[in-house]
């Protein structure tokens, strides 16, 4: 095959790929579209197969990346169009690190364990200080409701397998293995229809949901506080609190450290006393760290205020690399000095439960990792309430892919999520996945609805934490062996 055809099929087959996430189209096409790709892996000779790999995967990350240009607004111009290339470069090595492997194990029978290689590095890449699992294949199921129910199967990673699995039948050299997406797709369809159940849940809690919609450029100027704390106020004071149980505001709604906003402080408290409710709301906190050097760590938090509960703070735990914490610099420290545009915020280091209704806060980020609702889930919450601002992604497809990251993770672990999104999407998600209601990007409104109390049993809720760790471990037992097969090999060349 000539390096060419290698580089269009590559181009083709990465690009259709990138249209199979929501909010685009394509969706369950995400079972075929890679199968040139593996056409490519299987014809052409190794340098261009890993090339042309690389380019496509380039290709495909630019698709769906782009909007991380917004998200680095805060830095100079030239390093923001530097750590935009060097992000998508960065993450267009995990598919070339795929394409090595299948290269080498191709005309063996370790060929067919290659999908639960594939699973096993999207669990890579959701771990450690520079994790991201934001574009794992499973997620392509998003589109349909019915496809989503495979999560609860074999969760997010496993579904990324199945997909895997199918375009390497479709680009196989035996022609009756062509047929295998066509069938996967209707068993995933009409088993999902099947096992999606609409029975309405015997409790539940009245939740109401703020969306300011405040622009980003405004949200963190000092010059704007006032203005933006009025749009925040103006809008919750047109509520109606009667038989709301909850009330939900935004990641960091009031953008200042809450120990210091002692107007904002009482104000909430006081509301919250006088109609026998709760907020939530997200702000900064600051606070002196243990040791010697009594650092002034700085939190991402929300904050409850509630008619007979105590006021309590969640701090956020998994913090987004670069953006609120350059990783690492725990064991460098040096890199606390260079100045990269982001924040320096420190980590919380414990899952609430808070009242009423048995919920846990996640903030942002977190909610995108199935681990954290799991563990939440065991903790005993009925539900999560996820606060975001995703104002930083401006009118992109960043906050669609959010959504249905947070969705998707959902489903998985059998339980629901209310999302508070400063420029949405804000929304109910039922465990099932249903959305009970949503907003557009950019509505400035209140929705008001009933959170169900009762969590889905899922078989991945249960045994999901070992199957990741399994993947993880054999995913790199697969680099080890690779890496020492190339070593005998060279060492036989030179003998």
């Amino acid at each position: 095959m000539s390096i060419k055809r290698a580089i269009l099929l590559s181009l083709v087959s990465w690009t259709l790929l990138a249209l199979c996430y929501p909010p685009f189209p394509l969706g369950p096409l995400a079972l075929a579209v890679l199968a040139p790709w593996f056409y490519v892996l299987r014809m052409a000779n190794k340098k261009g197969a890993l090339g042309a790999s690389y380019l496509g995967a380039f290709a495909f990350n630019a698709i769906s990346m782009y909007w991380l240009y917004h998200v680095g607004e805060v830095a100079p111009p030239a390093l923001i169009f530097s750590g935009l290339f060097l992000a998508i470069a960065y993450l267009s090595l995990f598919p070339l690190l795929c394409a090595w492997i299948f290269v080498k194990i191709k005309d063996s029978r370790l060929r067919f364990l290659f999908p639960l290689f594939w699973a096993g590095i999207e669990v890579l890449r959701s771990k450690g200080d520079m994790s991201f699992p934001w574009l794992s294949l499973g997620l392509t199921f998003g589109n349909s409701i019915e496809l989503m129910q495979a999560f609860t199967l074999f969760g997010v990673f496993g579904c990324s397998a199945l997909i895997v699995a199918s375009n390497m039948c479709l680009a196989a050299k035996k022609k009756k293995l062509v047929f295998v997406p066509l069938a996967l797709a209707a068993v995933l369809y009409i088993g999902g229809a099947l096992a999606y159940d609409e029975t309405p849940a015997s409790d539940s809690i009245t939740v109401a949901v703020v969306q300011p919609s405040i622009h980003q450029t405004e949200k963190w100027s000092k010059t704007y506080y006032d203005s933006v704390m009025n749009q925040t106020w103006n809008l919750f004071e047109t509520l109606d609190p009667s038989g709301v149980q909850l009330i939900l505001f935004p990641e960091t709604a009031i953008p200042a450290n809450m120990h210091v906003s002692i107007l904002e402080y009482d104000f909430l408290q006081t509301y919250a006393e006088k109609n026998n409710t709760a907020i939530v709301i997200g702000a900064l906190s600051r606070a002196r760290g243990a040791g010697s050097e009594k650092r002034l760590n700085v939190y991402n938090s929300v904050f409850l205020f509630g008619f007979g509960y105590p006021a309590a703070e969640y701090r956020k735990m998994h913090l987004v690399p670069f953006s609120e914490r350059v990783p690492f610099d725990n064991i460098f420290p040096i890199v606390n000095y260079v100045d990269l545009g982001g924040g320096d915020f420190s980590p919380g280091d414990s899952l609430e439960i808070w009242q009423p209704g048995n919920y846990s806060p996640l903030i942002c980020y977190e909610a995108i990792y199935g681990d954290i609702l799991r563990a939440a889930k065991r903790k005993g919450a009925k539900f999560i309430t996820n606060h975001t601002n995703d104002g930083w992604f401006k009118k992109s497809i960043a906050p669609y892919q959010h959504f249905n990251l947070v969705r998707s993770h959902a489903v998985e672990n059998g339980i629901g999520v209310i999302r508070s999104a400063n420029t949405g999407i804000s929304a109910f998600i039922a465990p099932n996945g249903q959305i009970i209601e949503k907003t557009e990007l950019f509505d400035k409104k209140i929705i008001v609805n009933d959170m169900p109390l009762e969590t889905r049993w899922t078989l991945y809720g249960v045994i999901g934490d070992y199957i990741e760790w399994i993947l993880f471990a054999f995913s790199l037992g697969m680099i080890v062996a690779a890496k020492i097969s190339l070593k005998i090999k060279r060492a036989l060349n030179r003998s």
